[in-house]
């Protein structure tokens, strides 16, 4: 089938040696995303007041950090600290309102609602993210598009047999997304093939885990690492889906 334009991301990530090339395009996305975040982004008015309410997860607070551009990130964190004291000055005038009521603050009248608005409130700050939330939206896309490919292109169908499958934050985003993007009877020969190719790659990575606990037995100290030497690192992602940003946010 000729390549077309949204296609080509899939094809070029199962052209890879690697694990899951769902998390592939998940790196590439994420190093985008952050790229933008502290580039074009901070031109367009509805970008700076998306991450003004709702700013960014601690991890990728961390990884804009420690990229170069602190202007534009302290420009961001200025605009999104102004919201968060707005938000808490409402708060804090509930909480004087509660304090002057008989039976003080913690009394159990009235004070259930105001904690738990509270808790809501401070979560948000610290889960909410703008840059998890475009990953997130695009990362189905993508599985949108592996999922039509895999109906629709054979050549694309032996790449997706050949490779390593992917790991099982990404299993079960395409478990998911395969009722949405296919027919009753599509979805159903896509998971029989998932799940076939799932426990075939589990079975070869326990047996390499396996081979690395066995080289730490003197016994073995002659054995052949083989394939097995990165093993809990690629085991960790296999399971979790990737723990290392290999392709690194570019900077100035």
């Amino acid at each position: 089938m000729k390549e077309k334009i949204y296609t080509i991301p899939v094809n070029e990530a199962y052209d890879t040696d690697c694990e899951c090339p769902m998390c592939h395009l998940e790196k590439k996305l994420e190093r985008d995303t952050l790229d933008y975040t502290l580039g074009a982004a901070m031109m367009e008015p509805d970008f700076r007041e998306n991450s003004n309410q709702k700013g960014f997860c601690r991890h990728h607070f961390r990884m804009l950090f420690d990229m170069s551009k602190k202007l534009p990130l302290a420009l961001i964190l200025d605009t999104h600290l102004e919201e968060i004291r707005k938000d808490i000055s409402k708060l804090s005038k509930d909480a004087k309102a509660l304090d002057k009521e008989k039976g003080g603050l913690f009394k159990k009248t009235g004070s259930d609602e105001f904690i738990s608005s509270v808790s809501k409130k401070l979560n948000k700050f610290s889960c909410d993210c703008i840059v998890c939330e475009k990953m997130n939206y695009t990362l189905e896309r993508y599985a949108d598009v592996l999922l039509y490919m895999w109906a629709t292109d054979e050549e694309f169908k032996l790449k997706f047999d050949k490779s390593k499958g992917v790991c099982l934050k990404h299993m079960e985003m395409l478990c998911k997304m395969a009722k949405k993007s296919l027919k009753d009877a599509q979805a159903a020969q896509f998971l029989s093939a998932l799940y076939t190719k799932q426990i075939k790659e589990l079975e070869r990575m326990q047996a390499d885990i396996h081979k690395f606990t066995l080289k730490f037995d003197y016994r073995n100290k002659d054995m052949e690492w083989g394939t097995a030497q990165d093993a809990p690192f690629r085991t960790i992602e296999k399971i979790a889906g990737f723990i290392n940003n290999d392709i690194e946010p570019k900077k100035d």
